[in-house]
């Protein structure tokens, strides 16, 4: 390949290329070759100002017309420099058009692929930037929509300096180019405005948006932008938002302020607004109930979202979210939000009743203000479930035949806490080897009461407060998208899968970026009924055992004793059913409490083995086996294991006495025996 030279190159320019050219090529008026005047002209004048010169050096008696000639075209001299310095000027200003002409043939031909029919630049176009130009195309000549972005930014990266800005346009009815130029006002927007409107050029994001200072603080600091933009059929799409809500956070990045930054939609504003919001707090200790709005009211707060706006659960009868579902794993505070729910139920005089299959989680609010029952066991839990479900089928019937108002009766908030652990239980009671226990699940039906309390319950006045680890579909039963749907109040306290979000809030891409590191971080449903981050308030542990009490600060001692109220709200059953239960739970409740004893650990390896070789589980007996037990009078005797007979309530021996009768003991689950010792001292043995 040859050397560049920047001096032939500047020749070519100017005379042209000295090949020879196809005719089609030299008939091409683009393509033509630049023709000077000013050399000819320039020539003329020179022999003009120096003809005297000349004519003196000529021999007077030979050349005497000559000189006489020169001597009346020195006369014409200044004219002629005139004209030349003229012609100069406009050779350039003609050389430079010509320079224009061919870039910009070369720009079309490069970025469109069409070749130029004419391109038409004033004479006097200027050295930096083209005046003006009109290309002519070929007549229906497409021009597509990224050959044009290439074109433009062809034409302005041919301009030196930033002074001039080009505008191009294509006339397609007219098949041209149109190419200005105007002077650049210099960018006075601020890096954060100029970076969102560079990321928004293109229409790439939103189609024809276009960003504007929306409002600013005291200091100048910008604080909202407003984005206008041409709605189009994705504009209204929830996931459609998300994912421009996400790009526009990204690119206008951290707040001076550290506050964070929302969007919200316009669209038939034909307009969004990005602006600040105030952070949300890491944690919100439970407020006095003189610090909320409204304690008569049957809103049921638990948590604060951005700007102080609150969360709540709306209990009353003209509510369309009847019942709430949490979603959260185990220390991620739904424990909490529990608590922070039935405390306000119980300020407003509403009962709950709840159900722990965990026996960790709600026990702390057994016999606090307004509890009928903690149930902890599943066939418990599946025998109340039956009687609220007769509680419901009762207060229905109490309103059909009183012809009252379906707001006239009292409220009543049923919990059901890890309802996936609930509902393995019952599924596994269904295959239990004792067919009594098999029957009684079958014929309570708690999964298929529980879907029709869900579904029927509302205008009962009872309320439903579901807490999860995960949602899962079979978890509500044969009506699960009934019953799901009816659950209008949500929070999620995890980052849910994509599966999970679409349950949950009906979106895929929802409750997906939760902060997890913050306890109580979740999405909640807003006063609007949309999702919104929030902080769950923290709720102590309300139980007032001393092993309890004695490990809460003084700060959390002050919550407890704020959110107490000051009367129990009364318990209203309209049905035999749930009455019954809850007297029969209420005493077995007491007698556990008095009587309940559990063993205590011990360290592995802290009994010599010998002392527990002649130990054995109850249910590992076996026909035959001798062991010692003790008989009613402190005695021990030694006694032959006739049957055995094991059960998840328990294990049931039958001892044979010798006689024609035989005696019966029954064990826990889990409890030892001592067999005979070797030697057959039956004292050793104990």
């Amino acid at each position: 390949m040859a050397e560049p030279d920047p001096i032939r190159d500047f020749f070519v320019d100017l005379f042209g290329n000295d090949k020879k050219t196809p005719a089609a090529a030299s008939d091409d008026p683009v393509s033509r070759p630049f023709r000077p005047v000013f050399p000819f002209i320039a020539a003329a004048a020179a022999i003009a100002y120096f003809a005297p010169e000349l004519g003196k050096r000529l021999p007077a008696e030979n050349f005497a017309q000559i000189t006489t000639l020169l001597d009346r075209l020195h006369a014409f001299a200044p004219a002629l420099i005139a004209l030349a310095v003229i012609a100069a000027v406009v050779d350039a200003g003609r050389f430079y058009s010509h320079r224009h002409r061919v870039t910009l043939a070369a720009h079309v031909r490069q970025t469109t692929g069409h070749s130029a029919l004419a391109v038409r630049v004033p004479v006097l176009s200027g050295r930096a930037a083209v005046k003006s130009a009109r290309v002519k195309l070929p007549v229906g000549a497409v021009i597509r929509p990224k050959q044009m972005e290439e074109f433009k930014s062809a034409v302005s990266n041919s301009v030196s300096g930033s002074k001039w800005t080009m505008n191009v346009s294509h006339e397609a009815q007219k098949n041209r180019l149109v190419i200005t130029r105007e002077l650049t006002v210099p960018d006075s927007r601020s890096a954060r405005h100029q970076t969102l409107a560079q990321a928004l050029e293109g229409g790439q994001i939103l189609k024809d948006a276009a960003v504007s200072v929306y409002s600013s603080d005291d200091n100048g600091v910008e604080t909202g932008y407003r984005v206008g933009f041409t709605p189009n059929l994705s504009s209204g799409s929830e996931a459609f938002q998300y994912r421009v809500n996400e790009a526009l956070i990204a690119i206008a990045g951290e707040h001076e302020s550290k506050q964070n930054w929302a969007v919200t939609w316009s669209p038939a504003e034909k307009e969004l607004l990005l602006t600040l919001k105030a952070p949300i707090e890491e944690r919100i200790p439970h407020p006095a109930p003189n610090k909320l709005t409204a304690i008569e009211t049957r809103h049921l707060p638990y948590a604060t979202g951005a700007a102080g706006v609150m969360a709540y659960w709306n209990v009353s009868t003209k509510s369309n979210t009847p019942h709430c579902l949490i979603v959260g794993p185990t220390g991620g505070g739904k424990t909490s939000a529990i608590r922070t729910i039935l405390t306000e139920a119980s300020l407003r005089g509403i009962p709950f009743i709840g159900v722990d299959p965990k026996k960790i989680e709600l026990d702390g609010l057994e016999g606090y203000p307004g509890c009928g029952a903690i149930i902890y066991d599943p066939i418990r839990a599946a025998m109340f479930i039956r009687a609220l479900h007769a509680e419901m089928t009762a207060r229905n019937e109490y309103v059909h035949v009183k012809k009252i108002e379906t707001s006239q009766l009292p409220l009543l908030i049923a919990v059901l806490d890890e309802f996936f652990i609930l509902s393995a239980a019952w599924t596994r009671l269904k295959k239990d080897p004792d067919e009594e226990t098999r029957n009684l699940i079958t014929m309570l039906d708690p999964l298929g009461a529980w879907a029709e309390l869900a579904v029927l319950a509302r205008s009962a006045g009872i309320r439903l407060l579901l807490g999860v680890q995960r949602p899962d579909a079979s978890l509500f039963g044969g009506a699960s998208g009934n019953a799901r749907d009816n659950f209008g109040t949500r929070l999620s306290l995890a980052n849910l899968s994509q599966d999970g979000a679409q349950m949950v809030w009906g979106d895929a891409h929802q409750g997906r970026n939760i902060d997890t590191s913050i306890p109580g971080r979740a999405m909640a449903t807003g006063p609007d009924g949309t999702p919104m981050e929030v902080q769950v308030w923290w709720t102590p542990n309300v139980d007032r055992h001393p092993n309890k009490w004695n490990q809460l600060s003084a700060d959390d001692i002050a919550i407890v004793e704020a959110v107490k109220p000051p009367e129990a709200p009364e318990f209203m059953c309209y049905s035999r059913e749930l009455r019954e239960f809850l007297e029969t739970e209420r005493v077995l409740a007491a007698k556990k409490r008095e009587h309940g004893s559990v063993a205590e650990p011990v360290l592995l390896g802290d009994a010599p083995a010998a002392d527990i070789a002649d130990a054995i589980p109850a249910h590992a007996l076996t026909p035959g086996t001798e062991i010692v037990i003790v008989d009613d009078n402190g005695d021990l005797n030694l006694v032959t294991v006739a049957s055995v007979d094991t059960k998840p309530t328990g294990t049931t021996i039958t001892i044979d006495t010798g006689g024609r009768t035989r005696a019966k003991v029954t064990f826990a689950p889990g409890e030892i025996v001592m067999l005979a010792s070797v030697d057959g001292d039956a004292a050793t043995a104990a």
